[in-house]
């Protein structure tokens, strides 16, 4: 006969076990033990497909899901118009439709705004920048203060192509740039920035005309209040903007300002009595070498009211920020909108102005060195 009195050892906790000399009882405690340690296990088996489910489902989610993405934007006026338009509408062509934020970061023709989104914020697709379109010029000529090389940025885009116009006071001597030209005087013109003044210091090496410069207005409507005030009597800036926005409209009403030149190949039907500074170099028969170095001067107005990402900034959130970009532009509300405020829309992609930036600080040194020589930089 069989002896029931055998010895088993359950497991009681991770630290202790119990001995049990129990005869049939051991038996049926045994199995009552194994049977609920099977149906744990079964249940794990279970419960852990059921985990990794939502654990991958969590993990393959729209990144910018419960995100906030900020627009850092350096000048004001068109770039900050379109900078807000953009971040009220590109939260929707963007997979978990992330919050937008602005902060306007003003200052040194937008150096600083731009040095911030090169250096300090994090290439992680959650922070882009909007830097004037001559932002190129401070790297180009070696100035300190730049802290960031063009190249490097990640371009999102473009609303328009913005050529640049200079106005000045209509009661002022100078009714054409041959009154300039010719004046003993030299008008006063107002900037933020070496950066966004660059076109009115190369007309004197282009045409021969001489301005005056004051900089230093931290923001461009500043420079126009200015002008108001007689402080100074001419700028240049935006076409579009110059065309679409207060307080040119009530000047243009008033007969407040005219306009000198425009830096378009051809000339824009909104300033058809500005001739282009091409026309204007063909007339003062401008060197080679000086035309070269205007077109590098004006080529600022192929980046428009540009986008960029931090270097750096993963391929795949890069791709993201464009695409959403583009179809923002053909939003039918946002086009309403800027149509309403008289911007013309004109897409620029990321990857031309990603070919812009490359082409712009390719330069031949003869050119690098008159552009030098131009903005008076050692």
């Amino acid at each position: 006969m069989m002896d029931l009195k055998a010895k088993v050892v359950i497991p009681v906790s991770k630290a202790k076990t119990k001995l049990i000399t129990e005869g049939a009882t051991a038996t049926t405690r045994k199995i009552g033990v194994t049977a609920s340690w099977l149906l744990m296990v079964s249940i794990a088996g279970l419960v852990n497909p059921i985990r990794s489910f939502y654990t991958a489902h969590a993990q393959t989610g729209p990144f910018y899901e419960g995100k906030t993405v900020r627009v850092i934007i350096g000048p004001g006026g068109g770039y900050d118009y379109w900078g807000r338009l953009l971040a009220r509408y590109m939260p929707k062509y963007i997979p978990g439709n992330p919050t937008f934020i602005v902060q306007n970061m003003p200052g040194a023709g937008s150096v600083i705004a731009t040095n911030y989104v090169y250096n300090v914020a994090k290439p992680d697709g959650l922070t882009v920048g909007m830097p004037t379109q001559q932002i190129y010029m401070g790297e180009f000529v070696g100035n300190d203060e730049v802290k960031f090389q063009m190249r490097k940025f990640l371009w999102i885009g473009s609303p328009d192509r913005n050529p640049a116009i200079l106005y000045i006071r209509a009661d002022t001597p100078y009714k054409t740039i041959d009154d300039v030209i010719k004046s003993k005087v030299p008008p006063k013109c107002g900037g933020t920035g070496w950066e966004s003044s660059s076109l009115i210091v190369a007309l004197e090496d282009a045409l021969g005309a001489k301005f005056e410069l004051v900089l230093g207005y931290q923001e461009a409507s500043q420079v126009d209040l200015a002008v108001v005030r007689g402080e100074v009597v001419c700028r240049d800036l935006g076409l579009t903007a110059h065309f679409s926005r207060e307080p040119f409209l009530s000047w243009h009403a008033k007969g407040f300002d005219r306009h000198l030149l425009q830096t378009g190949r051809k000339r824009d039907p909104r300033a058809s009595d500005a001739p282009t500074i091409f026309e204007l170099m063909d007339q003062h028969k401008t060197t080679e070498i000086s035309r070269r170095a205007v077109e590098v001067l004006t080529a600022g107005e192929g980046f428009g009211h540009p986008m960029m990402a931090p270097p750096g900034t993963p391929p795949d959130r890069v791709k993201i920020l464009r695409e959403a970009y583009a179809k923002t532009l053909k939003d039918p509300e946002l086009v309403a909108e800027a149509q309403k405020g008289q911007w013309v829309i004109e897409p620029v992609p990321g990857e031309e102005l990603q070919s812009l930036a490359d082409q712009i600080m390719v330069q031949p040194p003869q050119v690098v060195n008159q552009v030098k020589k131009i903005l008076r930089v050692k």
